[in-house]
């Protein structure tokens, strides 16, 4: 009986990833540090990047305060800036305005 509550609890709180297929990205959008501060959206209409998440255009944000934003941003501004072909890891998030996807990392190439 105690395994199957430590699995139990174990399942509700692990954060589940996921990674949507590669994209360039379409633009970038920037606001308030606190409120999805930096957005990625993908240049492909019918994208995803998280379950339930934003679509049409399809976003993914990173905040100030989450651990290596300021790299990330770079990188990916920096992607963005040369055209280069991005694959990212995100997590969904329930907030005030819905299911948004948290960039949790990140891959660049060509």
């Amino acid at each position: 009986m105690k395994y199957i509550l430590l699995i139990l609890l174990f399942c509700f709180n692990a954060n589940a990833t996921e990674t949507p297929a590669s994209f360039k990205i379409k633009e970038i959008y920037m606001a308030h540090p606190a409120n999805f501060h930096f957005r990625v959206v993908s240049d492909n209409p019918g994208a995803w990047h998280c379950h339930n998440g934003p679509r049409e255009p399809a976003w993914s944000f990173i905040n100030e305060a989450d651990p290596g934003s300021k790299g990330m941003m770079s990188a990916l501004l920096a992607a963005y800036v040369s055209q280069k072909t991005v694959t990212l890891v995100t997590q969904g998030v329930d907030t005030y305005a819905g299911r948004m996807c948290q960039i949790v990392e990140f891959r660049i190439s060509q």
